[in-house]
């Protein structure tokens, strides 16, 4: 059986266009020893995810409903460094079948389907695709209305759950049958589109509305479905290499070299205004350096590129400054290089800049760093205030409590960006 899906696999590659964020998702492998594979790479398109198949033979192949930092080390919430476990968002994902399989529970299975979607375009969430799962019933993958910005991955991955027992509360309560256990767990996976389902040989398949509302029957002539029982000629497996990092880590570990780079992870502030091409100024100093020469270096780059009110913070390792004032990229790349701050190769690197306001955390869990604290404010004239500053940060910096002037003149909108990092030391 398994000759007859690396066939399968070599001329079909999976569909995953309907799979938002691709790099960030988890994938797994069912084998026919009867056992789960972590793929240990990172998929980002067809063709990579079909390499590993055609090598593995998968019975069945998932992907993660949520979205990681590191979806190739995922490990258990519980037994594994946080820097393992950094929940970014989630899909909701509805799992509706009828048991056992046949055509009139598949039946049943379609028309709650269509309720739920009923449901869903009520409430105003929104479908990213709908699919055949191969088998008993289907799959309603939705778009989280909901960003959870929090700085702890775990307490938002917390939120995102508690988000999807309420729902699964209200769809429970209108009568819609689905499995209740899928919906709010952020960990679970789900059928990758273009895969054969072991247990019937149809392959699981994206549709649309329209399909839906056509009878079973009809539907099912439109699917693939593999002959899992019919006897082929054995193919040559491919035995290359898929990750030679991955080998060499190995190799090492054999020969006694112990190589393991320390890892944390933090959350920081982007500095593009959501809603205009344009960013506000990040300053990063090395504790290292007086506060009195940070400052003195800051007002005079006030004096030279009209910046708006600083703001200072420290966390003990390092001193980081913001101005609200927001410049064109090029402009904001001379700001930065006209100072002595350590984040301009960044700039130069990702056109963007990033303000640490999460604690650091080591891979067991444990604080390495505080987050920063508010030191003070290097006071503008009504001149250089007189200038456009960020709403987005504005409002941002407001609700984390430090004391901000009015300023006249402030454009963007929408909620500022946040990400998160692993960082190797």
């Amino acid at each position: 059986m398994t000759d007859i899906i690396r066939a399968y696999y070599r001329t079909k590659p999976s569909d995953l266009s309907s799979i938002t964020d691709l790099s960030f998702r988890h994938f797994r492998f069912f084998l026919s020893n009867g056992r789960f594979l972590k793929v240990n790479d990172r998929i980002t398109s067809p063709a990579t995810l079909q390499r590993w198949c055609v090598r593995y033979r998968p019975l069945d192949v998932y992907y993660s409903t949520s979205c990681w930092l590191a979806p190739e080390h995922l490990g258990r919430r519980e037994r594994t460094p946080l820097s393992r476990n950094v929940f970014l968002f989630s899909d909701i994902v509805f799992d509706i079948d009828r048991s056992p399989f046949s055509k009139k529970n598949l039946d049943l299975a379609r028309q709650d389907t269509i309720s739920l979607i009923r449901f869903l375009d009520e409430q105003s969430i929104r479908i990213k695709y709908i699919a055949f799962s191969g088998s008993k019933g289907f799959h309603v993958i939705c778009a989280d209305p909901n960003r959870y910005l929090g700085t702890d991955p775990l307490e938002r991955e917390d939120m995102a759950k508690a988000y999807r027992n309420v729902l699964m509360g209200r769809v429970c309560n209108v009568g819609i049958c689905c499995d209740t256990k899928i919906t709010p767990d952020t960990r679970r996976i789900i059928r990758v589109p273009g895969t054969i389902n072991s247990k019937s040989g149809y392959v699981c398949t994206t549709i649309s509305r329209e399909a839906l509302d056509r009878p079973v029957g009809e539907m099912l002539k439109s699917v693939q479905k593999i002959d899992l029982s019919a006897p082929r000629i054995p193919l040559p497996g491919d035995e290359t290499p898929l990750r030679g990092s991955r080998i060499i880590s190995w190799l090492l570990h054999r020969f006694g070299v112990r190589w393991k780079p320390h890892l944390f992870f933090t959350t920081s502030l982007v500095n593009s205004v959501p809603g205009i091409p344009l960013q506000v100024p990040f300053f990063t100093y090395p504790s290292g350096i007086q506060i009195r020469r940070i400052r003195e270096e800051l007002v005079q780059l006030q004096n030279t590129y009209g910046l708006s009110d600083i703001y200072l913070f420290s966390s003990g390792t390092t001193v980081q400054a913001v101005s609200l004032r927001t410049y064109p990229l090029r402009r904001l790349e001379k700001v930065i290089g006209a100072s002595s701050s350590t984040n301009y190769g960044a700039l130069l690197k990702y056109k963007q800049l990033f303000f640490r306001i999460g604690t650091a955390y080591d891979e067991k869990g444990r604080e390495v760093y505080p987050a920063p604290h508010y030191i003070g404010t290097i006071e503008a004239n009504e001149e250089q205030n007189g200038h456009f500053v960020s709403f987005p940060h504005y409002t941002f910096f407001q609700e984390w409590g430090i004391p901000l002037r009015e300023y006249i003149k402030m454009h963007g909108n929408g909620p500022v960006s946040v990400t998160h990092a692993v960082v190797e030391l």
